[in-house]
């Protein structure tokens, strides 16, 4: 019974990364761009910029903020599975782990409960210009500091699950 946890461990960790990852990679670069593409191609939207933008952005910025709570749920998955790692891996690619994963849902936790609503209410005001900067923002924390990380994670799992326990 004692290998179930370990198996265990390695597969939540396993999907909830690429959960996150796929998520991740699959918004900014399937979601948003088709979104924006049918809303500019279409007829029904045709001439009218400001419908083809509250459409699209509608479209990915209901995407993520469902795929919000789908990061909270990943990042406590990997949190886990690294806590059931620790007696059975090297225990500094388990530590190095929950590190990373801390700092990323951390970097969550920013995105949905302070940055998300910030700019909400400046695109409700139509403070645009706010709401461009908060944007631009967001999509940095998304692939300058979440996508390294992910893939950080990635390297210190399969470093946990290679390299002989010392």
């Amino acid at each position: 019974m004692r290998p179930f946890v370990p198996i265990l461990a390695r597969i939540l960790h396993a999907v909830a990364l690429a959960l996150w990852l796929g998520g991740l990679v699959a918004i900014g670069a399937l979601v948003a761009p088709t979104a924006f593409h049918v809303t500019r191609t279409a007829p029904a939207f045709a001439g009218n910029l400001p419908l083809q933008n509250a459409v699209a952005g509608g479209i990915v910025g209901g995407s993520l903020h469902l795929f919000t709570f789908v990061c909270y749920a990943c990042g406590v998955l990997l949190l886990l599975a690294n806590a059931l790692l620790l007696p059975h891996t090297p225990h500094r690619w388990a530590v190095a782990g929950m590190v990373v994963t801390a700092l990323l849902l951390g970097s969550a936790l920013y995105l949905g409960l302070y940055l998300t609503p910030t700019m909400d209410a400046a695109q409700a005001r139509g403070e645009m210009l706010v709401f461009d900067h908060l944007h631009h923002l967001y999509e940095q924390v998304s692939s300058v500091v979440q996508l390294p990380l992910l893939l950080l994670l990635a390297l210190f799992a399969a470093l946990r699950d290679t390299l002989p326990r010392v």
